[in-house]
């Protein structure tokens, strides 16, 4: 478990380390528990080269920069199983995106006009759970460095893309810009439910 260093706060506006023990604080304050640790950058290099030939993934830096401060955050209950937050360790990520990201060559996205369309989601790259069977990915076809976070689920794969021609299957926004956005989003989120 990492050291807490001073940081001040509850999910403020201030940088990374103060979002992260702010939620620390708040679970420790509901009675959860936080485990975190550093991952080493040689862990990201091997989740891209598990990815591939598939998608080309380079970590967005804000990412790599969490994962190097603080790892597969998780906020536990007593008994230790994974309540509200749980980001994946980066064989964790290759893992969901493999299993639970994935679609095979035969899956179909049916328009509201009746027309179908093979889809693929080879783009999206899970990083954390999202809650009932979704999990939050980026986006590798935006341009880098930083990438877009989206909630894939595999019943409703509004973020997928046709495999004849690679535009989208839904007009649906992303949920974050990138990965700070969405951190600061569910840690805001948990501390205001406490």
């Amino acid at each position: 478990m990492a050291k807490k260093t001073g940081a001040k706060g509850k999910g403020g506006t201030g940088g990374l380390e103060e979002l992260v023990y702010g939620l620390i604080a708040t679970a420790a304050e509901r009675d959860l528990g936080a485990v975190y640790g550093a991952v080493p950058a040689t862990a990201l290099d091997e989740l891209a080269a598990a990815l591939r030939p598939a998608v080309e993934f380079a970590a967005p830096p804000s990412w790599r920069a969490f994962m190097a401060a603080f790892g597969s955050l998780r906020v536990l209950d007593a008994a230790g199983e994974v309540v509200e937050l749980c980001v994946y360790t980066p064989r964790e990520a290759a893992a969901h995106t493999k299993q639970h990201v994935r679609v095979g060559p035969g899956v179909l996205w049916i328009d509201d006009d009746g027309s179908e369309h093979a889809i693929t989601t080879d783009h999206l790259v899970a990083f954390a759970d999202a809650g009932g069977g979704g999990q939050w990915c980026f986006d590798t076809s935006a341009p880098g460095p930083e990438l877009p976070v989206c909630c894939h689920h595999a019943d409703e794969p509004l973020f997928a893309r046709k495999r004849a021609g690679g535009a989208r299957v839904s007009a649906e926004a992303h949920d974050y810009p990138d990965f700070t956005a969405w951190l600061r989003a569910m840690i805001g989120e948990f501390v205001r439910a406490a």
